[in-house]
């Protein structure tokens, strides 16, 4: 919802709550206009004179435009109602054990398996490479912390930088391309409400944040640095005599944002990490030390304009350079990412009934190896057989979707459709596809909807298995077909449940090949049962409850033959409770339950 008054640029967007706040440099009568596509516009004068603040309460009257019941792909969650199960920015900051930590929290979630104590997100079943991270449109392939090869610790994005979460775990609609299991996308805050600043300063971190918002309320910035220090931890804890680095990290993330008219914005938002790291490591063969630093950088600048009251369009343009360096053992690899990306989303509301959206996204990306690597997983031996590397692997891609959003579907009120065909072109690979999607909603009463969701998606291999020297420059794209069935049950504002059941088949995975290295023969399945209650428990907790269930085989990569994944962690459940002690203290407790990793590990090894 849009707030402003009439003839200024003062104005603010409420969150997803309905609540708003902004300061205003009006000294007598104004005009108050409110707006939100599918209801009908508001105004109100007021008299803000010798007044310091004033509250209101807005209650919008629905249109004839029945945008609330358009079709949303099944598995999301979000930070708005009309995505699924909402997830609230306050849910993040504050899950027990999640350490205000986006990745963190989202693991609790049903349909991300607990593999490991990664940031990383396994999605039903799916390695971590087939989930994708967005930022105001454009694509981030390393948004973690300490990254290594069992994956980063946390994200790189501060919570206090996002405005809003939208994560699906399948099923989702033909917007999101080259991904074969999950998408996390994120907008970034919009206009700061005010000016001011704070420092925090614990035993493993300090914090610097700043925002300023004009007098005109069209103009805003906002900073957030933050550096780790872990030894004070480490030291109090025990397990400081296994560093030869204590893990730190810097982050620094900006924003800003210039509203040039009453509906259109302009945002630039840029992030900056790095990290280093030295850990002594016991293996089978080998006891030694591993060293590893990264650094993150990443531009965006996104548009928003609203054409016309029916009619938007949004455009993000981003610039991503991650690289890092690894020393263990015999391997030593230094790796360089550099990622250009666009992408524009248009919507058009056609009539009352239908909704189009449709969208072009391009991307190249480069990225570099230059080092060494053992030759097989299970030999890191300082004296152990290796491979010199030292490629550059470039990937040009162009993509195109259409999606219509149908409610009242065939003149049935409660039944909803949405219908999606993507385009897709690997341009250097010379590889194109098209892939529809498809999504089916029933409205059974006020409080319960039972959705459908299907289609195919393809996704590139890793691009190390495109390497001349130890993979197949000819390698087509992944192929996954997902079935989506979920019940959502709402009884009112603050509780919700669902219950989805899914199964998602796997073709054309890369596996390995005595000839070519690797070719397309993999494939495999995943599928299992997931549920989750969000809501008010007895005695005024709060909290969820998350389940899943997962049956996944595969045969890829350098396995032998069809077999349980190791990404099978068949039950998966998830208790988060809270509970307010007064209005500024909370306690809460998370409690976990997976199943072990199905295979034994290798405790010696002799040559």
């Amino acid at each position: 919802m849009y707030l402003f008054f009439e003839g200024t640029f003062e104005g603010a967007m409420t969150d997803e709550h309905g609540y708003f706040e902004f300061s205003s440099s009006i000294k007598d009568k104004a005009t108050l206009n409110v707006s939100i596509i599918g209801y009908e516009k508001y105004k109100m004068e007021i008299n803000v004179a010798d007044k310091n603040v004033i509250e209101l309460n807005i209650i919008l009257k629905e249109s004839a435009v029945k945008l609330r019941e358009t079709v949303v792909t099944a598995s999301s969650y979000g930070t708005e109602k009309e995505k699924g199960i909402v997830i609230s920015r306050i849910d993040v900051l504050t899950t027990p054990g999640g350490a205000a930590d986006l990745y963190q929290s989202l693991k609790t979630m049903p349909g991300i398996t607990q593999v490991s104590e990664s940031a990383e997100l396994y999605v039903r079943g799916g390695d971590p490479l087939e989930t994708i991270t967005m930022i105001n449109q454009t694509p981030v392939y390393h948004p973690y912390t300490f990254e290594s090869s069992y994956g980063g610790i946390f994200s790189n994005l501060r919570q206090s930088a996002i405005k809003s979460i939208y994560f699906t775990s399948g099923g989702f609609s033909a917007k999101y391309g080259n991904v074969l299991s999950g998408v996390l996308d994120i907008d970034t805050r919009d206009l700061p409400i005010n000016t001011g600043g704070s420092i925090g300063l614990s035993l493993a971190n300090f914090e610097l944040s700043l925002s300023i918002s004009s007098k005109e309320n069209n103009f805003g910035f906002y900073s957030d640095y933050s550096q780790n220090f872990t030894k004070p931890i480490f030291w109090l804890n025990g397990g400081l005599d296994r560093m030869t680095v204590t893990p730190t990290s810097k982050n620094f993330t900006a924003g800003t944002i210039y509203k040039y008219s009453k509906s259109d914005r302009l945002k630039v938002f840029m992030l900056i990490a790095d990290d280093k790291q030295g850990i002594n490591v016991e293996r089978a063969e080998y006891n030694g030390v591993f060293n590893g630093n990264s650094s993150n950088f990443f531009l965006n600048i996104q548009s928003v304009n609203l054409m016309a009251d029916n009619f938007m369009i949004k455009s993000g343009i981003g610039y991503n350079k991650f690289s890092n360096s690894w020393l263990f053992g015999i391997l030593d690899i230094r790796k360089t990412e550099n990622v250009i990306s666009f992408r524009s989303d248009a919507e058009y509301q056609l009539s009352k009934y239908v909704k189009l959206i449709a969208g072009l996204e391009l991307e190249t990306r480069k990225i570099s190896y230059e080092g060494r690597i053992p030759n097989y997983d299970f030999d890191i031996r300082p004296e152990a057989k290796s491979l010199l590397i030292d490629a550059i692997i470039k990937e040009n891609r162009a993509g195109f979707y259409s999606e219509a959003q149908a409610s009242n579907f065939l003149g049935v009120e409660k039944l909803s459709l949405a219908a999606g065909i993507r385009y897709d072109k690997i341009i250097h690979l010379n590889s194109n596809w098209t892939d529809p999607r498809l999504s089916v909603s029933y409205k059974i009463s006020e409080k319960s909807t039972l959705r459908f969701g299907a289609g195919i998606f393809r996704q590139i291999p890793d691009p190390r298995l495109y390497n001349p020297n130890e993979g197949n420059p000819d390698l087509k794209p992944m192929k996954a077909s997902h079935y989506v069935i979920s019940y959502e049950y709402n009884p009112d504002d603050n509780n919700s449940f669902r219950l989805e059941l899914y199964s998602k088949y796997y073709d054309n995975l890369p596996a390995k090949n005595d000839l070519t290295n690797y070719d397309n023969s993999g494939y495999g399945y995943a599928r299992g049962i997931d549920l989750i209650y969000k809501g008010i428990f007895p005695y005024g907790i709060t909290g969820w409850l998350s389940y899943g269930y997962i049956d996944t085989k595969r045969k890829w990569m350098d396995y032998d033959s069809f077999t349980r994944s190791s990404f099978d962690i068949t039950h998966n459940l998830n208790l988060i409770f809270k509970y307010n002690l007064t209005d500024n203290y909370q306690l809460g407790i998370t409690l976990k339950y997976a199943t072990g990793r199905p295979y034994t590990p290798v405790i010696a090894a002799s040559y």
